[in-house]
């Protein structure tokens, strides 16, 4: 294996607990790029090289209809696992802490491993509304905390736009016709590329709240099989073709229903939502939009959709929005708000203080 060869090996084996969402998108992209920019076609040679493995990490994400049910509390530590892994580390050393197929560390090419991240991002869309942040982490950086559960990004999917883009540059180049990847996760790319190609003649006009539901429901029930199947039994070691047309065929159907959020997150003012809210009543899924935000605006020009038309409209509208501060002729990450000061904090009105005797006897 060759330095950029080695250098994608040490990306993909990189952090894996707690890490930012759309960092793992973004970083692993450029890195991506950069190889490829400096030895053309390394992707390609990797895709079948049997050199990449899974962590296996302590935590369990909840089965999606928990998550449903209480978006902010969605990941369980298992104590025990934990224990297993120390012991194994004692053993083995670093290797105890991967997964293993038969007591032998269970090795993937490039192909699954690179699967396995677009499909988690997947299995998460909410369209029109962006990937879900569902797994108590925030994204971009703290000031995100309170999104964590209720929030989606649209950041995650314009970044994810532009890495399926690369990866379907490199698929349709590719000389070998099929790939081998796990059977578990090949049973997760048929239920998901299902899903897509089913409601693709939806992506015409807007997408109501009712089949929004329906959609996510699919996707996140199907990422929520899988990783219950891993969690409980591990990997089978079983591994099943895949072909590069019904790669090609996937990528370019998730990348519709991709592109469809990302023009329905145009705002009026021709700059692009950031993060959204959804909410979840009866049988519908509804978006809700916050501020605009600069995070928003980098990512989506850096999704390479945007014409050059549009980019430079972007540009324009970001000038004259309340992101653009005049005396530094520069940019701010999101408005200053008027906040109230801490005199007008937690005032009880009168009229609610006068049923509560406690405060009654003081007066109003």
């Amino acid at each position: 294996m060759g330095l950029t060869g080695k250098l994608l090996s040490r990306i993909i084996h990189g952090p894996y607990i707690g890490y930012w969402g759309d960092h793992q998108i973004v970083y692993l992209l450029k890195f991506l790029e950069f190889a490829e920019q400096h030895q053309a076609g390394a992707i390609e040679k990797m895709l079948e090289l049997n050199n990449f493995v899974y962590a296996n990490v302590p935590y369990r994400i909840k089965s999606y209809q928990y998550i449903v049910n209480n978006p902010k509390d969605t990941i369980e530590f298992d104590h025990h696992n934990e224990k297993i892994i120390k012991e194994q580390i004692k053993q083995k050393g670093a290797d105890g802490a991967l997964l293993t197929v038969d007591g032998d560390v269970y090795r993937v090419n490039f192909a699954e491993k690179i699967l396995a991240t677009i499909l988690s991002k997947l299995s998460n869309f909410v369209p029109e509304g962006g990937i879900w942040m569902n797994t108590q982490r925030p994204e971009w950086n703290d000031a995100n905390n309170a999104l964590v559960g209720n929030g989606v990004s649209m950041v995650t999917l314009y970044y994810l736009r532009r890495f399926l883009k690369l990866f379907l540059n490199v698929v349709e180049n590719a000389q070998s016709e099929s790939v081998s990847i796990s059977a578990e996760l090949h049973l997760l790319f048929a239920q998901l590329s299902n899903v897509f190609s089913s409601h693709s003649g939806l992506l015409n006009s807007s997408i109501d709240t009712k089949i929004r539901k329906v959609i996510t429901d699919a996707l996140g029930n199907a990422g929520s099989n899988f990783r219950n199947k891993i969690y409980d039994n591990g990997f089978s070691g079983k591994k099943e073709s895949l072909t590069a047309a019904e790669l090609s065929a996937f990528v370019k159907s998730s990348l519709q229903f991709i592109e469809h959020s990302i023009k329905a997150n145009k705002r009026k003012d021709k700059l692009y939502h950031a993060y959204n809210l959804l909410s979840f009543e009866n049988d519908e899924l509804k978006i809700s939009y916050l501020s605009e935000m600069l995070e928003g605006q980098v990512a989506v020009l850096s999704s390479e959709q945007l014409t050059a038309t549009e980019s430079l409209q972007l540009l324009d509208a970001l000038e004259q929005s309340s992101l653009y501060r005049k005396d530094q002729n520069s940019y701010i990450l999101y408005p200053n708000k008027n906040l109230k000061g801490f005199l007008e904090r937690n005032n009880i009105p009168c009229r609610v203080s006068r049923r509560i005797a406690v405060v009654t006897k003081t007066g109003c």
